[in-house]
């Protein structure tokens, strides 16, 4: 029987603290036989871990902190870029270890992996601006934060911080949200998310007619996908735009090459639809 409210995310990964297990209904001679039996492990005092259990977290909780940062908001479904690294930990203040600070001070270690704000604000100290961005436009896209929210959050940060909250924008995914900060980087004016037919919308509209459609996924899409993706580019053309997807590994590995093609078309002009000249009578 459930006695009180624990993060599922928590029971899903497998790392529980001793006054977590008594909520779910657990006794404390329970627990004690659980270890016993080798059905819990005691990773520290007053935490477990069951059989199977998430091996990041398992190493976080062991270590005397949690799962914190951008790794903490991965588990928690957020687009997080590579970059930004796995096993992020944060120690609370009485541990005197280095790792993962949040802006604004941390606090306590209550769960094995921190929610959603204390991960926020330490990747504020952690991440690039580029970072910074692309997981705010991911918290609104996914609805785990508000704009109002995300600048509360980041009241305590520096100036420079505060002021990348100003860039966040509508997104599908974060690929999408790197190549637009980077064009606009670059000068070129990109809207985002454009509907230009009945039920079809685009993730960037560059000018009249050049789209850019973004895999935000690491791996190649399966077949039928594919198929898909090939049948719209082919109607994009048909009514007179120019699709230009690129795919999750170009994106990461390959953007110079990239935006030196984007700036060869956008110099010729290819970007807009040609002017149509009325004939003298």
């Amino acid at each position: 029987t459930v006695r009180g409210m624990v993060d599922p995310l928590l029971v899903q990964l497998g790392v529980l603290s001793a006054a977590q297990l008594l909520q779910l209904g657990w006794s404390r001679w329970e627990i004690e036989r659980a270890v016993q039996l080798g059905t819990l492990l005691r990773l520290r005092s007053g935490w477990f871990a069951q059989p199977g259990a998430s091996a990041s977290v398992v190493s976080a909780v062991r270590q005397g902190g949690c799962l914190a940062c951008a790794s903490a908001l991965r588990a928690r479904g957020v687009w997080v870029p590579e970059g930004l690294g796995r096993g992020h930990v944060r120690f609370p203040r009485r541990a005197g270890k280095s790792g993962c600070s949040p802006f604004g001070g941390s606090h306590a270690v209550a769960s094995a992996v921190d929610d959603v704000e204390t991960a926020f604000r330490c990747l504020l100290r952690c991440g690039s601006a580029e970072d910074v961005v692309v997981v705010a436009d991911s918290l609104l896209h996914l609805r785990r934060a508000t704009r109002a929210e995300l600048t509360r959050w980041a009241e305590d940060a520096p100036a420079r911080v505060r002021r990348l909250l100003v860039k966040v924008d509508v997104a599908e995914s974060g690929t999408e949200t790197m190549v637009r900060l980077r064009l606009r980087a670059l000068g070129i004016a990109v809207r985002t998310q454009v509907s230009i037919w009945e039920g079809m919308r685009v993730d960037l509209l560059i000018g009249d007619r050049l789209v850019i459609e973004c895999d935000s996924r690491e791996h190649h899409a399966d077949w039928d996908q594919q198929q898909q993706d090939r049948a719209r580019d082919r109607e994009l053309a048909a009514l007179g735009y120019l699709p230009l997807r690129l795919t999750y590994r170009q994106i990461h590995d390959d953007w110079p090459r990239i935006a030196a093609d984007i700036l060869a078309i956008v110099r010729r002009g290819d970007h807009r639809r040609p002017r149509v000249r009325k004939m003298r009578s």
